[in-house]
């Protein structure tokens, strides 16, 4: 779909948008705001801010314009779609594969109904593994469910002896695709149905002929297993050029209480970014 396209699924779905120099916007966090196609590569006069009260916001720029950049954004991407193939991988991670394809049942859902009924104790599972987000309530859950098969999401599913194990779900957006969610239950990660997810994903968007990148989440500095995994199945952390702005205020503040998510808005290592503070104030000392 087209990024006007998105933008009108994010209004069917009651969320904000923004329309600001031809492009469409987000609060991804209060206050905080990027491009809902977050890898469009923007203009120099498009990468500004969409509303005047905010403490920040962040844009990938087009390599024409990357030299007037001031960060970047770190992702896992997969940019050669087309030729991502069993053949890519190791010969550890095609036998890992295999095991997959022997021990899992790939399919794409048509109905929320599996979902619906084994879905909530599948994320609650992947939550107390992983610990990365706040698990819904059953209610909750199902409710937001209401919508979830629609045609413009692909949602792939994974059954282990007839039982859910996993899924995914993401959509494309002017040739760039985006994993939406992706859980998997802990007692069937041995049958790397992750891995399986994943490889089926991209070998949907490849057979599509019109998606040319595939962006598998933001790089995390803090988990260096997930990393090198991303990184062992063609998805390696990128620097994409950006232009970030954010309060003189909230910058030190964000910098020292949440280092990572410093990162992954702006591309800075917080280390790297206290040690050339530091110089350039003695710089400006001397």
């Amino acid at each position: 779909m087209s990024e006007t396209d998105l933008a009108n699924w994010y209004l069917e779905r009651g969320k904000r948008v923004i329309a600001h120099r031809d492009r469409f916007w987000e609060e991804l966090l209060p206050g905080f705001y990027q491009p809902i196609h977050s890898l469009a590569r923007l203009s120099v006069e498009q990468a500004s801010c969409p509303v005047w009260f905010h403490w920040g916001f962040r844009s990938v720029l087009r390599q024409e314009d990357a030299e007037v950049g001031n960060g970047f954004l770190p992702v896992h991407l997969l940019t050669d779609v087309q030729n991502y193939t069993l053949e890519r991988f190791s010969s550890n991670r095609r036998r890992h594969l295999k095991k997959c394809q022997k021990q899992v049942k790939i399919v794409q859902l048509l109905d929320a109904q599996p979902l619906r009924e084994q879905g909530h104790d599948l994320i609650v599972s992947a939550s107390h593994r992983t610990n990365y987000f706040r698990v819904p309530t059953q209610q909750e859950y199902v409710a937001s469910l209401k919508n979830y098969i629609d045609s413009r999401r692909l949602v792939l599913a994974g059954f282990v002896n007839g039982k859910l194990g996993g899924y995914l779900a993401g959509y494309a957006v002017d040739g760039t695709a985006y994993f939406e969610d992706l859980y998997v239950a802990t007692d069937v990660i041995t049958t790397n149905i992750n891995l399986g997810l994943i490889f089926e994903f991209v070998q949907i968007c490849r057979r599509s002929g019109n998606v040319h990148e595939v962006v598998n989440g933001l790089h995390s500095l803090e988990d260096e297993q997930l990393c090198v995994f991303k990184d062992s199945i063609g998805f390696p952390a990128k620097q994409l050029p950006t232009r970030v702005g954010i309060n003189a205020i909230a910058r030190p503040l964000l910098r020292w209480k949440y280092p990572y998510k410093y990162y992954r808005l702006t591309g800075i290592d917080p280390q790297k970014d206290r040690f050339e503070t530091a110089n350039r104030l003695k710089d400006s000392e001397s």
